[in-house]
């Protein structure tokens, strides 16, 4: 239901308002299943032409694959260097940013842009210059064009919000929560361990509201903290098939 609720506040954005809507959907919820529902009914309901935007191989795969298995029917191309394609001609394109951004007017007119992962556009970075070159050259080939943004964190640490007037996203249409998602029953509740081994955090300083990265690498690199979180997700993960691990850093 939430999938659908997304869904249909995109279509009331584009139907009420000029600017750029943006949906935010937590991590685990398959923002690539509401992004393929929109490009196939751009297609197949509404006669446009969509491209996808991501910024790595592994999403440009995923949402190729999304699209695929909503709407057999539809022929989808995929544009990337890195994915030895490029597809030009399909009325889905799913492309990467690096690959196609001085490259719109190769690419022909599209209705929709798409752009998973849109909290890596930025506020003022290399990325946010990517996608505005070829936004403004899509927009020569077709003034009307309109951009939707998908992602589970609106928000840049060093920028703030991503949506705003003079932001290529300009409006939160719909947002899933997170603690609302794992009530439904749609996501995990999560179950947090605190290590045996402590670290001494006063120490840190703290900038743009976060701790100091360099401070943070520094403290946790040591050899009792880092034998004792490994022996304790040893202990804890047995009978887990998989584990991911988060770190202070490299």
């Amino acid at each position: 239901p939430y999938q659908q609720d997304a869904v249909a506040a995109v279509y009331e954005h584009l139907r009420t308002r000029d600017d750029n809507p943006c949906l935010v959907l937590p991590t685990g919820t398959c923002k690539s299943l509401v992004l393929g529902q929109i490009a196939a009914d751009a297609v197949t309901l509404w006669g446009g032409r969509v491209l996808v935007l991501a910024h790595v191989r592994e999403l440009l795969e995923q949402n190729a694959a999304k699209i695929r298995a909503l709407c057999p029917e539809l022929k989808v191309g995929v544009y990337s260097a890195g994915l030895k394609s490029r597809d030009t001609a399909h009325p889905v394109i799913v492309a990467g940013i690096q690959s196609i951004y001085r490259r719109a007017a190769e690419l022909d007119r599209f209705d929709l842009v798409l752009v998973d992962e849109c909290h890596r556009i930025g506020l003022g970075d290399d990325g946010e210059t990517m996608y505005r070159t070829f936004l403004a050259e899509a927009r020569i080939v077709n003034p009307m064009l309109r951009v939707i943004g998908l992602t589970a964190t609106p928000y840049r640490l060093q920028g703030g919000p991503i949506c705003g007037p003079e932001n290529l996203l300009n409006h939160v249409c719909y947002e899933a929560g997170i603690r609302e998602m794992i009530t439904q029953g749609y996501l995990c509740p999560l179950k947090s361990k605190a290590g045996k081994h402590k670290a001494d955090t006063s120490g840190l300083h703290i900038r743009g509201g976060e701790f100091v990265a360099d401070e943070v690498e520094s403290l946790m690199d040591n050899e009792a903290l880092v034998r004792s979180a490994c022996t304790e997700i040893a202990d804890l993960t047995r009978e887990r098939q998989a584990v991911l691990i988060f770190c202070a850093g490299v």
